[in-house]
């Protein structure tokens, strides 16, 4: 069926096409009953809303897109959900892109942002370049980077946890529980959380003098049999794991190898559901991708608003806490 446009929608019902717009708006002042009958019949006749007419009229599409480098059932899930539950309590609707850590696909996607004329951005970057994210200030499209630490995005604004901070913290953990043969399992390698955790588990370890080489650092290992000849051949008494997607990926084969904890000290950077279904449950500095959406969308809607100027650069940090379980 042809997509009919707010003029066509409103001949059919013998309105006028204002009392159709406030309608599907919902205001107040078009009676219930007549907002039900147009949203049965923009459903019915496949109306959809022209987003370009809506700018030009409003200077708003009503639309954030959220760009994000990848997809797991870990913390996403209640990022997305805090960010939608946020804009919709603001008016505004959420369209959401994954660049699969690949930068040429997260500048197409932000190509797709601009002509969609989207009112702001929120993303989490796939690398560590930055020099396309100009295209939006140039259009004057708002944007906060989310999940990426200010020292690896300078001169944007930045909402995140100190991801070199918690994996600082994750790794002392271990050192001051004596373990000194310590592996560090991170995830993809050109990833810019993946850079700052790492960062953070090498400066810990060189500042608490404990030796280490490239060998005790293992990234995004598809290969579980590499893995596990690893864990099997050398006395690991701690692992740092960077995340719980890859938490989910070692629990099994330490169980394999008989390594569970009390025999080799783990923790990770979790939102703590994970971490807390796993028997013994396991350490980890905790943060929350739910608070994390709030913050976040909560920022860029001040930017949009014009509550806050533009030109500032801004650096949230969510807060992190240790959570020990003492599970060793």
């Amino acid at each position: 069926m042809k997509r009919l446009g707010i003029k066509e929608l409103a001949k059919l019902l013998s309105l006028n096409p204002s009392t159709v717009s406030r309608a599907l708006a919902d205001h107040p002042d078009i009676k219930p009953e007549t907002r039900e009958r147009v949203k049965a019949a923009a459903i019915e006749f496949n109306y959809q809303p022209n987003l370009h007419a809506r700018f030009f009229r409003k200077r708003s599409s009503g639309l954030i897109a959220v760009i994000l480098p990848s997809y797991n059932m870990f913390f996403i899930p209640n990022l997305l959900d805090a960010i939608n539950e946020h804009l919709k309590k603001e008016g505004y609707g959420m369209i959401v892109f994954f660049s699969d850590l690949d930068l040429n696909k997260e500048k197409e996607i932000i190509n797709h942002c601009m002509s969609w004329l989207v009112d702001g951005v929120l993303i989490g970057l796939a690398s560590s370049y930055t020099d396309h994210l100009r295209q939006l200030t140039d259009a004057s499209i708002p944007f906060v980077i989310i999940d990426n630490s200010s020292d690896y995005v300078a001169p944007y604004s930045t909402v995140s946890i100190d991801n070199k901070t918690a994996a600082y913290r994750a790794t002392e953990f271990l050192i001051k529980k004596d373990k000194k043969n310590i592996l560090g399992i991170f995830g993809h390698q050109n990833h810019i959380k993946t850079q700052q955790r790492l960062d953070g588990f090498k400066s810990c370890l060189m500042d608490h003098n404990v030796i280490f080489s490239e060998y005790d650092i293992v990234f995004n290992e598809p290969d579980s049999n590499k893995l596990e000849n690893k864990l099997r051949s050398t006395p690991y008494n701690g692992i740092f794991i960077m995340n719980d997607e890859l938490l989910l990926i070692t629990y099994p084969i330490l169980l394999k190898n008989r390594q569970i904890p009390g025999i080799i000290s783990l923790i990770t950077i979790s939102d703590g559901v994970l971490t807390t279904q796993l028997f013994p449950k396991i350490s980890h500095i905790r943060y929350s991708g739910y608070e994390l959406g709030i913050t976040a969308s909560s920022f860029l809607l001040k930017y949009i608003k014009n509550k806050t100027d533009r030109s500032e650069i801004d650096h949230l940090v969510v807060s992190s806490e240790l959570v020990d379980f003492d599970s060793d």
